[in-house]
Formats: structure tokens, sequence, C-alpha cells
């Protein structure tokens, strides 16, 4: 019989994370989101799988994200299953855990009823990573940690049928960085208040998330590498990924900071669009005099239009689908006995160390907003 787990409650509280950008969020004008019949068609596909899956049919994986309502997450998540349609050897399932960690462990559990072969896990319960990959070791299903903090070396060397596949997370925060450095080098006219110091304000995903803390970490660190003392405008301000959060955040601030505000930093695309609704309703982008640095992480379309737009600096492409078709691929790849190496993954933008996937960031802005350009709908597993 199978156990069912609960990951001790002791540990919701202090980590609380999802993807983003999580890592994520993301992407451009070509793409296309999952849309509501994307969704109906997934879950009454469910029961025909995992029955077939019982009966010695193909391969099922078990899907389980932080939350459908991301951008980023929508995407990936939609070309996942278009990729296992298109391929066929492995059924794909997934359950929405809407940003909530109680119910993501319910959704794994339920995965583990219906004896899936795979789990994939855009987990957001950073703190309980090792008591998940026991749990998976225990159901003996393999394991992907999707776009999300990574298992550590002592987890993996426990099993081998553990994987993860997610982003280089500082590369986004890097990105988000040195985009402000080169603006503040090139318009000194950007210190608005006249004291020496670049005034940012950080717009926080989920609190105790790994992108969260990374991005805006890396972020800061790149302004500082280069010389630049800054002030935090605003404190910790946990806006959950959300643009109606973050929209809300800056208008409140811009009440007492209109004049102090340097440039905001968002960990993600959607968070980085509320902020420039705020700013736009309290007076900025209406010329060069009113412009303000915005810089996000995703290069989601709506955020390559706001870079085309003029109102975001830049923005990281996470590309959700190199991520899907990297977590497609190594599950292929598994089914048939055949090692997981950079060569044998072959897709591009991709890097295998051990059975960690990593996959690069670019850094998108006015430039090259077109070279954010990625397609939901394409299957091919290159």
């Amino acid at each position: 019989m199978r156990k069912l787990w609960l990951v001790p409650v002791l540990l919701l509280c202090a980590s609380l994370t999802a993807c983003s950008s999580g890592n994520g969020t993301s992407t451009t004008g070509t793409s296309n989101s999952a849309t509501e019949a994307d969704t109906q068609g997934a879950e009454t596909e469910k029961d025909a799988a995992t029955d077939g899956a019982a009966q010695g049919g193909i391969p099922v994986a078990g899907a389980c994200w932080y939350n459908f309502a991301d951008t980023f997450i929508s995407n990936a998540r939609q070309t996942l299953l278009n990729v296992a349609k298109a391929d066929g050897r492995i059924e794909v399932i997934d359950a929405d855990s809407q940003n909530d960690v109680g119910t993501q462990t319910s959704n794994m559990n339920n995965m583990f009823t219906k004896g899936v072969d795979y789990l994939v896990l855009n987990n957001i319960n950073t703190g309980a990573i090792s008591e998940i990959c026991d749990q998976i070791k225990e159901e003996g299903c393999y394991g992907i940690f999707a776009n999300t903090d990574t298992p550590s070396d002592e987890d993996f060397a426990k099993n081998d049928k553990l994987y993860s596949v997610a982003s280089r997370a500082p590369e986004s925060g890097t990105i988000m960085g040195e985009a402000v450095v080169k603006y503040w080098k090139e318009h000194p006219e950007a210190d608005r208040n006249g004291n020496g110091k670049l005034d940012y304000v950080m717009l926080l995903g989920i609190q105790g998330h790994y992108d969260t803390e990374v991005r805006s970490e890396y972020s800061v660190k790149a302004i500082q590498d280069a010389g630049i003392e800054v002030n935090q405008i605003g404190g910790e301000l946990i806006c959950e990924y959300n643009r109606a959060k973050a929209q809300e955040a800056v208008a409140a601030l811009l009440a007492n900071y209109s004049e102090d505000i340097d440039c905001v930093l968002a960990c993600n695309d959607d968070m980085a669009l509320g902020a420039i609704e705020a700013l736009k309703a309290g007076g900025f982008f209406k010329d060069a005099g009113t412009y303000l640095p915005v810089c996000g992480v995703d290069a989601t379309a709506v955020g390559c239009d706001a870079v085309r737009e003029g109102t975001l600096l830049t923005t990281a492409l996470n590309n959700p689908v190199t991520l899907a078709k990297a977590i497609y691929k190594v599950m292929a790849l598994t089914k048939e006995g055949t090692e997981v190496t950079t060569e044998s993954l072959g897709i591009a933008g991709t890097e295998v160390e051990g059975h960690r996937v990593w996959i690069s960031y670019k850094a998108i802005n006015a430039d090259n907003v077109d070279e954010a350009n990625y397609d939901i709908t394409n299957t091919s597993l290159e």
C-alpha cells in the first residue's frame, strides 16, 4: 500500500515559495497562454490517463504547478501538455496548487495515490525539499523539481530517480541590476533627489521563495558591485508575483516618496507591470523628464510589449517552452533508459550537470526585444 505523507505543518509558514519566475513567469508576442478549454481538457483526461498506467499502458506524469494563474506557469504548463500529446510516449496530468502549500501537498498525495510514474513538482515548500525527496523515494516514482530551488547533493545521492530542471536564478537578478547600472551611469538626472544614492523599490514575490530571494539579492549586488550606493524605499514589499498587489504597493509609496524613487526592481514582469500602472497614474512616463526605470523578469508577452512601449527598461527571458520541453525530454530519456546529458537532452539553451538541468536567462531590452520570441504550440523536442 502506498503511504500518504503530510509535509510537517511547522515548515509551512517559513517556507512558502513559488515559481516565478519564478523562476518565475514569462514570454513574448508569439506565445499563447493556456485557455479555459485547455484546462478543462486536461481535467477530463486525468482518469483515463491514470487508468492506463494502472493497466500497464504508457507512463503517466503528474505535474503539480504552483499556480495556473501565473503567466509563466500557464505557458510552461500548456507547452508540457502540448508536447506530451504530440509525442505520445508519456501522458501528462496536472493540478493547480493555487499558491498554497497545503493544496500542493494534497495534490502530491493524490498523484501518488493515482500511481504516477513521474512527479513533476513546481515546489512552493522550499524548506521541506529533503522531506519531499524522501517521500518521492518511498513512493518509487521519478521526481522532477521544476523551476524551483534544486534538491541538495545529499538528496540526489540518495535517489537516482531524482532530477531538477530550473533556470539559474542569480542570472535574472544580475540582469536587472546591470541594466539599472547602465542607465544610472548614462543619465545623471536619474538621481532624482540628488542624494548621491540610488533609491530603489523592490517588489518581492512570495516570502521565502528561492527565486524572490535570489533575484532581489543579486540585482542589488550588481548595483553595489558597480560602486553605486543604494537605499531601499518601502522595505520588504511582498506582492506574491501579483500585478494588482504590486500596483497597490507602489501607489501607496508614491504618496510619500514620489520625489525620491529612482527605480523599481520587480521579481517578475507581472509585478513590474503593476508598478508601471501605478507610476503612470502618479504622473510618470508622460515624457523623457518623467521616465523612471522599471525592471522585471520573465519576458512575458505583456512584459515585452512594455519594453517596446518604453516603460519597462529590461526583463530577463525565462523561457517556459524550454522548461517544459526539458522536463518532458528528461522523462522520455529515463523511460528509454538513456543517460540524461547535455547531448542526449539536445535542447538549445540547456546544460546538464549530473541530475540538474540548467536553463540560462537572457537579457531583453529595446534593442533585442524581438529575440524574446517563443511559441508554446511548437512541440519539437529541440
